[in-house]
């Protein structure tokens, strides 16, 4: 559901300043150069990472970066470190995220940011948009909003003044105000998600069939746009992935399934099945090809080469955790060439990790990449519900820093952090960053730094240690700027 958050510094040394977002991003306060919002060096009332604010517009979340004084949220502190508490023992202690309100405000010291939240506005009966000049002519019932045609068939009727409920599909409850009276066939609501009351995947084929009788879902499953189901290979926190055969010619294909965190307007699903058709015109042999796609309600699914070997991440495991040099940089060169194709032709993948590298064949496997696009798409689209708060230490591996201080921008030099990542991972098991337990792995992120492969794997040529270091570079202009760049470096060394 689209609308608009703004922040407005009321107070402070910056006060003035307006911060607007329309889609989903990240906003970082606190004296670092790369905070969004800065105080000098010497205003010692913020922590270089102060806190991150998370928007997917009507929705706004913060989160204290265990800064020294903490984050004050209507008056209340909110974070920091307790009394007596050393930074030791603050960084090791879980920091909560904290859902805002329209006109709550944010205090650091003497600043204090204002949130404004404007929601677009439906009609409570037919569900039709109430342009904003008219919102305070057209407002209704406990919140709610009523367009002037509504209003006179229900004046004239004499019906009682009352909203019609928007219902989870799951627990029953009116979540009107959850979704702004936007009509979200069968929405999930929030407390179902978090608890996780849902099949996801359930959920999509009543979506495409509205079958939801007990003992049909195996059933149902085995139609899904004229595919037949054979087994799950895995599940995730959108969803699932499926073997499965095209019935019109017994191809088989994985079919991924993926169920958005929001309700799902027609405008941005068009505008994301437009890049997903952009997408899926790339060709090449070590790029995971796309066959068809669709949609229905808040649930998505996407037909794929089906790649019989896995993924890199499984692999990995039967191999006892690690990979030699020569087979790892053999699988790694061959997704640098996918890669430098994408990036040549514009696309970025912002998603690269061991488990989106597939492989097929025997013995000397054929490395391809998947998803391409997938993840960017689905979080532009804001379809990803507060994803970047979300990741824990094992997807943030994969992540480079600036995801999370330009969180809106995709460039090449990106997906090199992320790969050249993956290939640290491969050879070493490890990550390149440590990620101490019970630490905020977006605080260990925004610290920057990582461990040279040669501290984990001594005997590597010094020549590939080089070109793995440099391509993990927290500076984006210190690493390869783009795949061909990497490939290049590589192949001279391999």
């Amino acid at each position: 559901m689209p609308g608009k958050i703004t922040l407005e510094v009321t107070e402070g040394p910056i006060r003035g300043k307006i911060f607007t977002f329309e889609e989903h991003d990240t906003f970082i306060f606190g004296r670092a150069r790369d905070c969004h919002a800065r105080l000098s060096q010497e205003d010692t009332t913020a922590s270089r990472h102060h806190f991150l604010l998370e928007v997917n517009p009507p929705d706004v979340r913060v989160r204290d970066l265990g800064s020294l004084n903490g984050t004050y949220v209507n008056g209340k502190k909110f974070g920091g470190r307790k009394e007596g508490e050393s930074p030791q023992q603050a960084a090791y202690r879980k920091h909560p995220d904290l859902d805002l309100n329209d006109r709550d405000t944010i205090g650091v010291g003497e600043t204090v940011f204002v949130v404004r939240i404007q929601a677009p506005a439906f009609c409570c009966r037919c569900h039709k948009e109430i342009p904003e000049e008219f919102q305070n002519l057209c407002r209704w019932i406990e919140d709610t909003f009523i367009c002037p045609q509504c209003r006179q068939q229900v004046e004239k009727a004499g019906e009682p003044p009352k909203p019609e409920p928007v219902r989870c599909e799951q627990c029953g409850k009116d979540v009107s105000r959850e979704v702004g009276g936007v009509p979200a066939d069968d929405y999930i609501c929030e407390s179902c998600r978090t608890q996780a009351k849902f099949d996801p995947v359930g959920v999509l084929v009543h979506l495409l069939l509205h079958q939801r009788e007990e003992g049909q879902e195996e059933a149902s499953l085995s139609n899904i746009a004229g595919y037949k189901i054979e087994r799950m290979l895995g599940r995730g926190a959108m969803g699932a992935v499926y073997l499965a055969k095209r019935k019109d010619d017994s191809v088989k294909v994985a079919l991924k399934i993926m169920l958005a965190k929001v309700p799902v307007d027609e405008k941005s699903r068009l505008r994301f099945h437009h890049e997903i058709e952009t997408i899926g015109e790339l060709r090449h042999s070590n790029i995971v090809e796309l066959f068809e796609h669709g949609s229905a309600g808040s649930g998505f699914y996407f037909a794929m080469e089906y790649c019989a070997a896995g993924n890199i991440e499984e692999y990995m495991q039967k191999k006892g955790g690690q990979l030699p040099l020569e087979e790892a940089g053999w699988m790694i060169l061959q997704v640098l060439e996918g890669l430098a194709y994408a990036h040549q032709k514009g696309y970025v993948h912002r998603a690269i990790r061991p488990s989106n590298i597939l492989l097929t064949g025997n013995a000397r496997y054929t490395a391809k990449l998947g998803d391409f696009g997938l993840v960017r798409s689905f979080e532009r689209s804001g379809f990803s519900g507060m994803s970047a708060m979300a990741s824990g230490a094992t997807s943030s591996t994969f992540i480079p820093r600036e995801q999370l201080t330009q969180f809106r921008s995709s460039s090449p030099v990106s997906d090199v952090w992320s790969l050249a990542a993956s290939f640290y991972y491969m050879l070493t098991g490890r990550s390149p960053r440590v990620f101490p337990q019970g630490k905020d792995p977006i605080e260990v992120i925004l610290r920057g730094g990582f461990t040279p492969i040669r501290e984990c794997y001594p005997s590597i040529p010094r020549k590939v240690a080089k070109v793995i270091d440099r391509a993990l570079d927290d500076d984006m202009k210190g690493r390869y700027p783009d795949a061909s760049e990497f490939l290049r470096a590589l192949n001279k060394v391999l």
